[in-house]
């Protein structure tokens, strides 16, 4: 290694170095700042952490209960959202972000029945993508067993139930399959935001002249059909539609 390449290598270490001290330093001020309420420069750090370019559920998660003690509920519920996406299975953040929806004034009824809702919003997001691939592999697993038992057995009994039973797993199978992927699709799903002003018009056109065609509170959960850096078309549950100005939104 020449001496220019040494120079460059030492100048990464150092930029390196610089960079998780800076974290850290931030990370123990925000830190320090929450365990004195003082919740304003605790999510400044955290902020500050965020726009060096690291992200982890953990962060987000704690930049959450710094918005929601601050009084902001669109942001916290926004930053819930994002640590939940990162990492689906954990339940301070699943509890965390239950509270803070709870105390949002919006309740917009979906068009979907109430099973399919609680399907969607509840049993796919039990488990991570990996969770639902390992329940598919142990149910065939597990069928493929009992197929073979019910195959080598010369009790009759023992055919009927594992023959039963075999069934049964495939049911499971294909279920957790199906499960599986919708959870996948939940993941890389892109197209919804979270209110983040106190209380946000929706107009008609992407033009604040245009007609208002109603109002939305912090932390309502809407679908986003189109975005740009001025204006977001957005669609709630029930199925009405309109325009917010971006700025208002937090995107995922």
């Amino acid at each position: 290694m020449n001496t220019r390449h040494y120079i460059l290598f030492y100048l990464f270490l150092c930029c390196s170095y610089a960079t998780v001290f800076s974290n850290s330093e931030f990370q123990i001020k925000a830190e320090k700042a929450y365990s004195e309420k003082n919740y304003k420069v605790a999510i400044q750090n955290y902020e500050a952490i965020l726009k060096e370019g690291l992200s982890s559920y953990k962060l987000y998660y704690n930049l959450g209960n710094a918005y929601y003690k601050n009084k902001e509920l669109g942001k916290a519920i926004y930053n819930y959202e994002l640590a939940n996406k990162l990492s689906p299975n954990q339940s301070d953040v699943k509890n965390n972000l239950r509270i803070a929806s709870e105390k949002t004034i919006d309740k917009i009824e979906s068009k979907e029945n109430f099973f399919i809702s609680a399907i969607k919003s509840g049993l796919v997001n039990s488990f991570s993508n990996t969770g639902w691939a390992w329940l598919s592999i142990l149910s065939l697993t597990t069928m493929f067993v009992l197929a073979f038992l019910f195959y080598i057995s010369p009790k009759t009994i023992i055919k009927r139930i594992s023959f039963f039973l075999s069934g049964v797993f495939l049911i499971l199978f294909i279920a957790f399959m199906i499960l599986g992927y919708a959870s996948k699709q939940n993941s890389e799903e892109l197209d919804f935001a979270i209110i983040i002003n106190k209380e946000s018009k929706i107009y008609e056109e992407p033009n604040s002249l245009s007609k208002s065609k109603f109002s939305l509170h912090e932390g309502t959960k809407v679908s986003v059909l189109e975005t740009n850096k001025e204006w977001t078309n957005i669609k709630l549950e029930n199925g009405n539609e309109g325009w917010i100005k971006t700025t208002e939104v937090g995107l995922f």
